[in-house]
């Protein structure tokens, strides 16, 4: 890493990715390395693939928490929290504008047109997410185990998200202690309390607990129901959502849609649908969903939808976004004190097993409620829709074809075929 770099030319980098961070975690953290080690020369090698291992074991949106890691790295903790709420400030003002448009002009037959077109694009990004993490993390049998019984404790025994996750990290450890018992033997627990590193990291995590608690405190002073719950379903959301967004999006289908109600299962695809458009992680969907939700509920009593909306999107994305930050400023020193330690690999790759079941639950769900159309109580199959997912899947797996690109062109697609059929 060199030992000078200007504050306001790494603030200006940051800005702009915010604004072209397109196509996913992937294309993200392949912007930041060729810009931040192969170009700029501000961080080497080791340290960033060393902070990325770090943000995948994390749950949370891994090249956000990524983008405040190296941040972080360059200019402390100021550099690291400009370097994250840059990375999702464009996106949130423009998936607000979005939303706004949706809610006000998607019943017209051009909207509904390019939101059917974007369906299918949709639907096929979740399929291709699922074998990208397949082909890199279940190179095991037991791997393969795991993803095949997250899908089914999800879809047949209707097992809590949180739990699936908490279950496979579990088996995980256990799998790696076995294997390195001897290791886990020479050493005392109480060494691990006397860093002087531990303690500052002690403290952040004090001073995080502290900021949510402050703003949680005057959200039950509003007494308005629908605020405290959302403030209490993101943040336990981004407690328990390992894989970033892939992760989230089973999480939010599940509950906000099953047992709140705020969202149908079409709002939550067109809500996939304008996260996948913006830059950004693609957790933002959550601004969407927080502007959603302020939309159709009097939020205060204020008797204004644009207000309302603001307040939950805002809400729903600090709390959101509170534990990313809180996680790398709590274990980025830990993590630099041990670059060479690999005990977390394991571990890792059960839960991101039992994410990739989790996220084929998720295409599955979206694709079957989408294709199975309820018409006068009469289930009809939508093979037009069908057949765009097919082709859209295959342009991504096989032809390469960006994400921006493809939802253009389905986009345009879904609206000459509803205009003319």
């Amino acid at each position: 890493m060199k030992t000078k770099i200007s504050f306001k030319e790494a603030i200006l980098y940051w800005l702009k990715l915010g604004f072209i961070s397109f196509g996913g975690p992937a294309a993200q953290i392949s912007m930041m390395h060729e810009e931040i080690v192969e170009k700029k020369k501000w961080i080497d090698d080791k340290s960033f693939f060393h902070a990325l291992n770090f943000t995948m074991i994390l749950p949370g949106p891994e090249a956000q928490q990524l983008a405040t890691y190296l941040g972080w790295l360059m200019h402390g903790r100021l550099g690291g929290l400009i370097a994250g709420t840059l990375f999702i400030l464009p996106s949130f003002f423009i998936l607000s504008l979005l939303t706004y448009i949706y809610i006000n002009y998607s019943d017209n037959i051009w909207g509904e047109g390019i939101l059917y077109g974007i369906k299918a694009a949709v639907i096929a990004i979740i399929f291709s997410a699922s074998i990208k993490i397949a082909k890199k993390v279940l190179k095991k049998s037991y791997y393969w185990m795991t993803a095949v019984a997250a899908f089914l404790a999800i879809n047949i025994l209707d097992i809590n998200l949180p739990i699936i996750i908490i279950i496979a990290g579990t088996i995980g450890f256990l799998f790696h202690y076995l294997k390195n018992n001897n290791e886990y033997k020479k050493k005392s627990p109480l060494e691990f309390f006397k860093n002087k590193v531990i303690k500052k990291s002690m403290k952040t995590l004090f001073i995080a607990l502290s900021i949510w608690l402050i703003v949680f405190f005057f959200i039950i002073y509003t007494n308005e129901s629908i605020l405290i719950n959302l403030s209490l379903f993101f943040s336990q959301a981004a407690l328990v959502t390992f894989g970033g967004a892939y992760a989230l999006l089973p999480y939010v289908f599940q509950n906000i849609i099953e047992s709140h109600g705020w969202l149908t299962s079409q709002q939550m695809i067109d809500g996939l649908a304008l996260g996948e458009s913006t830059p950004g992680p693609l957790i933002m969907i959550v601004t969407y969903v927080g502007f959603i939700v302020g939309w159709y509920n009097d939020i205060l009593n204020l008797g204004s939808p644009i207000t309302g909306a603001i307040i939950c999107a805002v809400l729903a994305t600090f709390f959101t976004f509170l534990p990313s930050f809180a996680f790398i400023f709590i274990g980025a020193p830990l993590i630099e004190l041990t670059k060479d330690n690999k005990s977390f690999e394991i571990p890792l790759n059960f839960i991101t097993s039992a994410v990739v079941g989790l996220i084929v639950n998720l295409g599955y769900m979206l694709a079957y409620n989408s294709l199975w159309t309820d018409n006068n109580g009469t289930k009809n199959f939508d093979i037009h829709l069908l057949i765009l997912i097919v082709f859209s899947l295959l342009a991504l797996t096989k032809a390469k074809v960006g994400i921006l690109p493809l939802l253009i062109t389905l986009a345009l697609t879904g609206m000459m075929m509803k205009f003319y059929f």
